[in-house]
């Protein structure tokens, strides 16, 4: 169900996710700012998240840092429900797509640790559902993630702290405790978010944001503040954007400079190379409305691309997973 946002409760949500204070009262320093009490402002977002709204409020952890990879696994299959359930119970699926591409319907993000592993279970899953054809695509560099949604243009628009490492170190390498991460995923709605954190850790609030702003540095945290769920809030054009750059170029660099709409940008190598896929960048925008994206396509004209194309979601065969 569509719910409808009044001007204060965007006010809000465009300040949590765009300038969200990296201090250990941050709801407070937004209140202030806007001119509420921080409980008439905890309250909002208490019935905003119970209503599906905010997803969460807090940081993305980078699973690199933890030794985990993600890849995304196109699939030609008529039957992607039965393959994207197989995929999931042999590793962890976290994104599953029917797009409206007409060779590869289903697209799904796969979290593994070997590659040995994943290629079995991709291949299991394709024999499984009757799958004719799949490609493998690894990032090789990732330029932003950042799932942000600009509530007055009707269209994503990325965040600081978009930059995400491929290669990150642990938090434990960098002399951070290697449980303040996961602690600090998802804040509570109170007035002192770090404090249980920081009480967990022995440490002062201070110093856990400090920590925090080390790690965001680092890239093993990114994205800070608001979370959304863009489909709650009329956001229901989901488009992936591929494009073959030219010879020696990379194209998503450029789609980084010049779109501040894309949510992610990842250039990717192809697998198996012989493969008829030849797109290797990426990149993911989310609309209110299909001619929200013609500013996203205005910009490709400059782009340095050979082609490029947009695949639109059809249906989200997971909906509701954590990310």
């Amino acid at each position: 169900m569509l719910v409808r946002l009044g001007s204060l409760e965007e006010k809000v949500l465009m300040k949590l996710q765009y300038e969200f204070p990296l201090t250990p009262t941050p709801y407070s320093d937004v209140a202030s700012e806007i001119g509420i009490g921080v409980d008439e402002l905890l309250s909002m977002l208490r019935r905003l998240h119970a209503e599906g709204v905010v997803k969460r409020i807090g940081f993305y952890y980078n699973p690199r840092s933890r030794g985990v990879n993600a890849v995304l696994v196109a699939m030609s299959t008529p039957r992607p429900v039965e393959a994207s359930g197989r995929l999931d119970e042999l590793l962890e699926v976290t994104h599953s797509y029917l797009r409206d591409h007409p060779v590869y319907n289903l697209w799904v993000v796969v979290r593994y640790r070997e590659w040995e592993r994943l290629v079995e279970a991709v291949m299991d899953a394709c024999r499984v559902s009757g799958c004719t054809d799949y490609v493998i695509l690894p990032a090789t560099r990732l330029h932003r993630l950042s799932v942000k949604y600009d509530l007055a243009m009707g269209i994503s628009r990325a965040g600081p702290y978009s930059r995400v490492r491929l290669d990150p170190p642990s938090p434990e390498e960098l002399g951070v405790p290697g449980e303040l991460p996961r602690l600090v995923r998802r804040l509570p709605l109170r007035p002192h978010p770090y404090r249980e954190a920081a009480q967990r850790l022995g440490m002062g609030e201070e110093e856990v944001v400090d920590y925090i702003v080390k790690l965001l540095r680092e890239g093993v945290l990114g994205d800070p503040g608001a979370t959304l769920n863009g489909q709650r809030i009329g956001f229901t054009v989901n488009a992936m954007y591929v494009a073959e750059p030219y010879p020696g170029v990379d194209a998503c660099a450029w789609v980084s400079d010049h779109v501040p709409y894309a949510t992610h940008i990842v250039t990717r190598r192809i697998v198996p190379e012989d493969s008829p896929w030849r797109y290797t960048c990426f990149f993911m925008v989310h609309a209110a409305a299909r001619d929200r994206l013609r500013v996203v396509d205005e910009l490709l004209a400059a782009a340095p691309v050979t082609r490029w194309d947009r695949l639109v979601s059809l249906t989200d065969l997971k909906p509701g997973a954590q990310r």
